[in-house]
This record gives C-alpha cells, sequence and structure tokens, in this order.
C-alpha cells in the first residue's frame, strides 16, 4: 500500500501500521524543509519514522513526478493522514481497493486542515477520528468507521493530536482486513451538521481580553503548543502556554502577580496565568518574568 502522511499524527499512525509485517508499505511524504536557526534541512516525522523502519520514503515536489513509479509499485490501498496535498483523480483510482483517509474529527463536523484545534476552540466535549473513502471533495466521502475521543478540559492542540492518532492507528489495523477483501460499508456523511476547520490566521493567536475567560482559555490550548496565543506585556510579545479560568472581576487585561502566577481580567471572569514564553526565550513563570524585568505592582495585557 501507499502511505500518505507528514506531521507527528501521521507518524504514531504509520508505526501503528507497521507492526504488522503482513503489510508492504510504500510511504510518501512532503520533501525536507529547513528548520532552525541554521535553516537546516530536516525531514518530516513520517519520514523519519519510515527511515528507522527501512521503509521506501517518496518525497515529490510534484506528485505526477512519481505517477509511473507508483503505478509499477501497484499498491492495494492508499491510506492518507495528514498529508496536506490534494490527492488527484489518477491518484485517488490507482489502487485496487480504494483511497481511504483517516480525519481526525466526527465527520461531517471539521472538515478541513485544522480540525483538532477547532473542536478545542469551540468547546466540544467530544472529538474522534473518521476512517472513510476518499473522492474529491475535502473529507465529503463515505464513511467506513469512526472512533471516539473525550476531551479533556485542560486538553491542548498537541495532547489531543497525539490521543487521536493513537486511536486513529488502532481504527485503521482494526479496518484493514475489511479494506483489502471490499467488504467495508460505506456509508454516506449526512448534510446536516457540516462544520470546517480552516488554518487559523496569524491574527487569530492574539488574545481579546475583552472575550470571556472560558473563551480565551480555549484559544490557548487550541494554539498549544503552535503557534502560541498571545498577548503584549511590558513591551514585549509574550505567549500564554498554560492557564485555567474562573469567576470573579477583574479589569479587562490587566495582570497582577498572586506568588508566581499572574490573574488577568476578561470580559466575564479572570484567567489564571502560570507558564508564559516571552519571545526569544523559554517557558517561564509570570513571577519569574516579572522579577526579571524589575517590575512591581500589576501590569498591562494588550
Amino acid at each position: 500500500m501507499l502511505f500518505f502522511g507528514t506531521p507527528h499524527y501521521a507518524r504514531i499512525i504509520l508505526l501503528s501500521l507497521l507492526q504488522d509485517p503482513t503489510w508492504e508499505v510504500r510511504v510518501v511524504t512532503k520533501p525536507d524543509v529547513p528548520q532552525g536557526r541554521r535553516l537546516q534541512m530536516t525531514p518530516s516525522p513520517v519520514a523519519q519514522a519510515a527511515k528507522e523502519a527501512g521503509v521506501q520514503i517518496d518525497k515529490p515536489a510534484v506528485l505526477k513526478e512519481f505517477r509511473q513509479a507508483w503505478e509499477d509499485f501497484a499498491p492495494d490501498l492508499i491510506i492518507t493522514a495528514a498529508y496536506g496535498k490534494i490527492l488527484r483523480p489518477w491518484l485517488l483510482e490507482l489502487p485496487r481497493r480504494g483511497a481511504f483517509n483517516l480525519h481526525a474529527s466526527i465527520l461531517p463536523r471539521w472538515r478541513g486542515p485544522n480540525p483538532i484545534a477547532w473542536a478545542i476552540r469551540a468547546g466540544d466535549t467530544v472529538t474522534g477520528v473518521t476512517l472513510m473513502a476518499m473522492d474529491e471533495g475535502v473529507d465529503t466521502g463515505p464513511v467506513v468507521g469512526m472512533s471516539e475521543v473525550t476531551i479533556g478540559d485542560n486538553a491542548t492542540t498537541g495532547s489531543l493530536t497525539q490521543e487521536l492518532a493513537k486511536a486513529a492507528g488502532e481504527l485503521l489495523v482494526q479496518s484493514l482486513g475489511q479494506l483489502m477483501d471490499n467488504t467495508a460499508v460505506r456509508t454516506p456523511q449526512p448534510e446536516a451538521g457540516i462544520t470546517y476547520a480552516p488554518k487559523f490566521d496569524p491574527h487569530d493567536a492574539r488574545i481579546d481580553w475583552t472575550r470571556p475567560a472560558i473563551e480565551i482559555h480555549r484559544l490557548v490550548r487550541s494554539m498549544t503548543p503552535d503557534p502560541g496565543a498571545y498577548t503584549e506585556c511590558c513591551q514585549t510579545r509574550i505567549k500564554i502556554t498554560e492557564c485555567a479560568y474562573d469567576e470573579g472581576e477583574q479589569m479587562r487585561g490587566r495582570a497582577r502577580l498572586y506568588g508566581n502566577a499572574w490573574k488577568i481580567g476578561t470580559g466575564n471572569g479572570v484567567l489564571t496565568v502560570t507558564k508564559i514564553r516571552p519571545a526569544g526565550r523559554k517557558d517561564m513563570t509570570p513571577g519569574d518574568f516579572i522579577r526579571g524585568q524589575h517590575i512591581s505592582g500589576e501590569v498591562v495585557c494588550e
């Protein structure tokens, strides 16, 4: 089979698949990208896992460059998981048993490239993974299987991705037999309940202190670990990486230090901030930051 995937979510699924040596897997992932201060060319998490497992890896800049090679490989299945590119009709028609995607939501809720973060931001209490047959639409194909996952009160995009990837890997392994013998039931997605999960715009990461504390808490969790929800304070851009919300009244955007934590007033309630990341620095407590700035009294976040 051909396995298309790129980020950590797909890496965990691939590792579940590779535990069974029955399947001949050829991995397709995005090309290496420059990372870090030295802009060192770095392979994707999927490429790193495939290399360690000794699996053949393709890194096409343009998919059609590998068309002949994949036709010669003649895969029974294509499995995709957060690959990052749309597969063209010629590729969807290539595998003998079909092309299937592991999407990180309970479709049709949160179609699109950013379902995990949007589920947290919206305050959903349950999400999951959907195994679906691919068509030419974006996450519109018929459903083959689902697995639900509870969203914890303090779940972040990072932690929830880990849980969903594990569930997706288990769902794939359980479903492979039916996919291969063509007995999997394909159920069309309902027309009701469709929502979309686009990528965030850069301004989405900025905290609006006129919003309720519970909404800001969700925003911070949805932006953790990347890109990070931020505010401006003491002429410094500060990402909030750990917080909680509570009732109470305090002037909006005013941060008061209690021990090592900030309590910041919002449009409704108070946000208690226990970890921050000032620009160019590592995570620290607000107390450590304030003492390093030699500031006393409350500060303004905006």
